[in-house]
C-alpha cells in the first residue's frame, strides 16, 4: 500500500480556462505571461498528471459538463508521474457553481502493483467507493494524462497552469481500455 498523509484538504477558488493551439511556441507563450500584468513565473517543476474520472451509469457528470450546467460535481482519482504506476493517489471531489469551484482532496491507499486493466480498475473502483463513503454507484469512465507547467503571479495571489500533450482513454464499464484520443490543443488555466 502507498503511504499517504491522512490530511483532507478543501480549497475554494475561481477558475478560468482557455484552449491554446498546439502549434503555439511554448517558450514564447511563457515569456508573454511573464511579461503580462500578472508577471507569472514558474512556481513548480513540470510533471505528468494522471486522472481517472468516475461517473454513474447515465454519465451524469459528463452530461452536466457538456450541457453547460453551472452547478455540478465530479469525482476523480489523481496521481502524478508514471501513468502506468499509481503512486500516492488522491481522491478528489470537485464541485463547481459557474466559475466558482471547491475541491476536496482525500488521500487514498491503492496497492502499487495494480494495473490499469479490467481487474485493476475493478479493484480501484471498490477502494475508491469505500473511501468516498457514498451510496452512489460510480464507475471509472475515462482516464486523462498530460504534462502540466505551474506558474504564480508576482503578488502570489493568482496561480496558472499550462497543460500540454493531452491524452484520454475511454474506460467506461471497464471496456475499450485501448481506445485513446490525443488532443491537438493545450489548456491554459488561471486559478484565483
Amino acid at each position: 500500500m502507498t503511504n499517504n498523509s491522512s490530511k483532507i484538504i478543501s480549497i475554494n477558488r475561481f477558475e478560468r480556462k482557455w484552449i491554446v493551439g498546439n502549434n503555439i511556441d511554448t517558450t514564447t507563450f511563457f515569456i508573454a505571461i511573464n511579461r503580462s500584468n500578472f508577471m507569472f513565473t514558474e512556481s513548480y517543476s513540470e510533471r505528468n498528471i494522471n486522472t481517472i474520472y468516475f461517473d454513474d451509469s447515465n454519465c451524469s457528470s459528463i452530461s452536466e459538463n457538456l450541457d453547460g450546467v453551472s452547478l455540478k460535481k465530479k469525482y476523480r482519482l489523481r496521481w502524478y508521474g508514471n501513468p502506468k504506476v499509481i503512486s500516492k493517489p488522491q481522491l478528489e471531489i470537485k464541485s463547481k457553481n459557474g466559475l466558482a469551484s471547491k475541491k476536496k482532496t482525500i488521500p487514498i491507499e491503492i496497492p502499487r502493483d495494480i494495473k490499469l486493466d479490467y481487474d485493476g480498475l475493478e479493484k480501484i473502483s471498490y477502494i475508491f467507493l469505500k473511501k468516498l463513503k457514498t451510496n452512489k454507484i460510480l464507475f471509472p469512465i475515462l482516464s486523462t494524462h498530460y504534462l502540466r507547467h505551474y506558474f504564480v503571479s508576482a503578488n502570489k495571489h493568482i496561480r496558472a497552469t499550462f497543460d500540454k500533450c493531452l491524452k484520454s482513454f475511454q474506460i467506461y464499464g471497464f471496456q475499450n481500455l485501448s481506445f485513446k484520443k490525443d488532443f491537438n490543443n493545450s489548456i491554459f488555466e488561471i486559478k484565483y
